[in-house]
């Protein structure tokens, strides 16, 4: 006589938890791809010259070449992640700590640090390009945070290695540092910029390392600060863009004051 066993509720459960995980990643996936495209299309209403073109810059300049080639990069790996692929990845990275406890460094200068310290640098001590190059840096760092900030909040991907925390996409100490580097490599030439790009390239790999983000959301994370950084830099020699901060010499030239303004 054969025995008929039932399955376990507690099997069923398992399944719909899994269920609605795969459901959950789905929906994200789904949710990343049409924010990565429609955010663009939206920004080509705009043109450059307005007073926010700073904002479009990563498509109506030369840098909407770095803007595509990530965003492509960006979303094949996030399709990579759906068949688990990116998660081996993560999972190799995580495991072998190549940068040991190094990787807390790389966490800490991600914070705008540089972007800051490279914003006073300029401003206070730059010369005759100092305010240029300061208002530069404040204009890719304020524009990089304020889209990265936006996605993170609107695509609620949870971290790899801390999953009760939703903002995993993009890597915010990413796109900070090649907003940084970007800016160097522009005002300063290659020498100084691969320095600056070799330090973004680790602060960007302790994220990984750290088991912070996953690859497509670093590379997502530097295809906003690149995309910034040149763009900026681009429309402003390309296009004739005002800045918002110029420095001018105070009535009696006793010294400098500082300018904000804009257009509208």
């Amino acid at each position: 006589m054969k025995k008929v066993f039932k399955l376990p509720l507690l099997t069923q459960t398992i399944s719909k938890q899994k269920a609605l995980e795969k459901c959950s990643l789905f929906m994200s996936f789904k949710k990343t791809i049409i924010i990565m495209l429609i955010f663009p299309f939206s920004l080509q209403a705009n043109e450059c010259g307005s007073w926010f073109s700073n904002f479009t810059s990563p498509l109506c300049t030369r840098a909407s070449s770095i803007f595509w080639t990530g965003t492509t990069i960006t979303l094949g790996l996030r399709a990579l992640k759906e068949f688990r692929g990116e998660d081996e990845i993560q999972r190799r990275a995580y495991q072998k700590n190549h940068l040991q406890g190094f990787g807390e460094e790389g966490g800490e200068l991600g914070y705008g640090y540089l972007n800051l310290g490279y914003f006073l640098g300029q401003l206070l001590f730059g010369g005759s390009k100092g305010g240029e190059r300061a208002e530069h840096m404040l204009e890719a760092s304020f524009y990089t945070v304020g889209v990265t900030y936006g996605l993170k909040k609107s695509i609620h991907e949870t971290r790899p290695g801390y999953p009760d925390d939703p903002d995993s996409f993009p890597s915010g100490h990413s796109s900070a540092a090649f907003a940084f580097a970007s800016v160097v490599a522009a005002q300063h030439g290659w020498l100084w910029g691969g320095g600056a790009h070799i330090l973004a390239s680790f602060i960007a790999f302790s994220r990984l390392n750290d088991d912070w983000h996953y690859l497509h959301d670093v590379t997502a994370g530097i295809t906003i600060g690149m995309s910034y950084g040149w763009g900026i830099y681009f429309n402003h020699k390309d296009h004739g863009k005002s800045y918002w901060l110029s420095m001018t010499p105070t009535n009696d030239l006793g010294g400098l004051q500082l300018l904000v303004g804009g257009t509208f």
